[in-house]
């Protein structure tokens, strides 16, 4: 059986020296260079290092 994927939504995860920071709820369309510029802009309001930027995109898998 074909299994399909209906994405529900999709974050950015900021890691920081010591913890984390996310971004929910963003746009899914948008690209992935957009979102990378989301996430530094978000990054210069952070105290902290942001040592890395990812994007989670949270999806159903759905059997046909």
């Amino acid at each position: 059986m074909a299994v399909t994927a209906e994405v529900k939504g999709v974050k950015l995860v900021l890691k920081l020296e010591k913890g984390s920071q996310t971004v929910s709820n963003c746009s899914q369309s948008g690209s992935d260079d957009a979102l990378h510029a989301i996430g530094k802009a978000v990054a210069t309001l952070q105290k902290e290092q942001v040592t890395s930027i990812s994007k989670v995109v949270e999806a159903v898998l759905i059997e046909a």
